[in-house]
């Protein structure tokens, strides 16, 4: 793995809600790709690079809550002007 990706890649305690218990995992520090925003990565076990990259295009929580949305808000328009013709 590059140097980059090991100074962003840390062991931390994280608590995990579902279980009521701290955890052990690899954080990544990333970046949402779409607002820029600062995020944090959990991972169980090491990731590999490839799965370092795959998570670091994934867009944060609120931007991805968004993104659905959209979705939701093209299809309802998308149905509203196919009843139309």
């Amino acid at each position: 793995m590059g140097s980059e990706i090991n100074e962003r890649l840390i062991k931390r305690i994280v608590f995990d809600p579902e279980f009521k218990l701290d955890r052990i995992c690899w954080v990544l520090d990333a970046v949402c790709p779409v607002c820029q925003e600062p995020l944090e990565v959990v991972f169980d076990d090491r990731p590999s690079e490839i799965e370092i990259i795959e998570a670091e295009q994934i867009p944060c929580d609120e931007c991805l809550g968004q993104a659905e949305k959209d979705e939701v808000m093209d299809a309802m328009i998308k149905e509203l002007f196919d009843r139309k013709k």
